[in-house]
């Protein structure tokens, strides 16, 4: 599947002019014509993005699990006080070379002058994979995989900074193996479709100047997920999750990430335990009981609305006969490009290319930070 990835440094320039085209055609059917600026010029093409509630970004990865894989998220942004942060209703569909077919709707809200917040998202879709080492095994193993799930959370500051909630998942998942031999690796690795349905604690603290593009500040989280059989999961597990960044403003057009995530599990079934989740690594295509990751991303801006960034990172996963041995280590390396699409909610579409071990790396046009 390696010949479908893309090469990132032809995209960078090309893609965030596609992106910036189809916000401003956006902003052009909801914005009047300014009578301040004459048409045709640079500044009123910005001016209407910018004024613009509506959102339009081009989405693709590229990656030897999915292959290539294109689409777009059109989005709402809407400021429900003069407090709160800018909250983000989108929908968004992909498709792949693989023949893989997403979509998902979600939203993010911040209300009651940023005292409350909430995230609700629902996807479903077709997914094929191509696993070239599945499971670390150098085994080949191509899989078709029905997917449905929602995710529920609300959160509600409790003290300056510090925010409790709950939330809750369902998922719906459903695998096969496309041929003899794949459906006999993913029997003997135990992995097989899932009914997850579970709830949960969220305690979080934030201090991050804005939730999109922050320079400063601080966000912790811990939550857990309990997944029962009396919720309509196909069996009893539990999952914590801790993480945490820390952005270091270090000079005027520069900030440093600190990000750091720890995920483990308890009577998980395998399709269920931990994954890697960094850039460059397909999820599922390692699993253990638990992980532990450590990333830092440099953010360089240049101008008003380009930047540049660098990121690395190292993981692993434990538990069972697995350690943290050298061995083990999953290692990540990328560069990357982002562009300020939407400066008053600094928001921010990225493109990143990132290299794993051994044949893992991908490339992404994405909507947002990864962290």
């Amino acid at each position: 599947m390696e010949e479908h990835l893309l090469k990132p440094p032809r995209l960078f320039r090309s893609l965030f002019n596609a992106a910036l085209l189809a916000t401003t055609m956006a902003a052009g059917a909801q914005t009047a014509p300014s009578d301040q600026t004459k048409p045709g010029e640079d500044e009123n093409l910005l001016a209407k993005q910018q004024r613009s509630p509506w959102l339009l970004v081009p989405l693709i990865s590229s990656n030897p699990k999915l292959g290539t894989s294109i689409g777009g998220m059109a989005g709402y942004i809407k400021r429900f006080d003069q407090v709160s942060e800018p909250s983000l209703f989108a929908l968004q569909a992909t498709i792949s070379n693989t023949s893989s077919k997403v979509l998902g709707l979600g939203g993010k809200l911040y209300f009651n002058e940023n005292h409350d917040r909430a995230t609700v998202g629902l996807v479903g879709g077709k997914v094929s994979n191509d696993y070239l080492d599945f499971l670390g095994s150098g085994q080949e193993v191509s899989t078709d995989e029905q997917m449905r799930a929602f995710f529920l959370r609300y959160q509600h500051e409790v003290a300056p900074h510090w925010y409790l909630g709950v939330q809750g998942v369902h998922s719906n998942y459903n695998v096969d193996g496309v041929d003899p031999t794949s459906e006999l690796i993913l029997d003997e690795a135990d992995i097989t479709g899932l009914v997850s349905s579970g709830l949960g604690a969220v305690l979080a603290y934030d201090s991050r100047d804005n939730v999109n593009n922050p320079t400063g500040g601080v966000y912790a989280l811990l939550h857990n997920v309990a997944y029962r059989e009396s919720l309509g999961s196909d069996a009893d597990y539990d999952a914590l999750i801790a993480e945490l960044r820390w952005y270091l403003h270090t000079e005027d057009s520069n900030v440093l990430v600190l990000h750091a995530k720890g995920r483990w599990t308890a009577d998980a079934p395998s399709s269920r335990e931990s994954t890697i989740e960094m850039r460059g690594y397909n999820r599922g295509q390692y699993l253990g009981r638990h992980m532990a990751m450590l990333e830092a991303e440099d953010r360089y801006q240049i101008g008003q609305h380009w930047g540049a960034k660098g990121f690395g990172g190292v993981a692993c996963l434990y538990g069972d006969d697995k350690s943290c041995a050298m061995e083990a280590l999953y290692p990540m390396i990328g560069v990357g490009a982002f562009y300020i699409i939407k400066p008053k909610e600094h928001m921010v579409v990225n493109a990143e290319f990132a290299k794993g071990k051994a044949a893992n790396q991908g490339f992404y046009l994405r909507f947002g930070n990864r962290f």
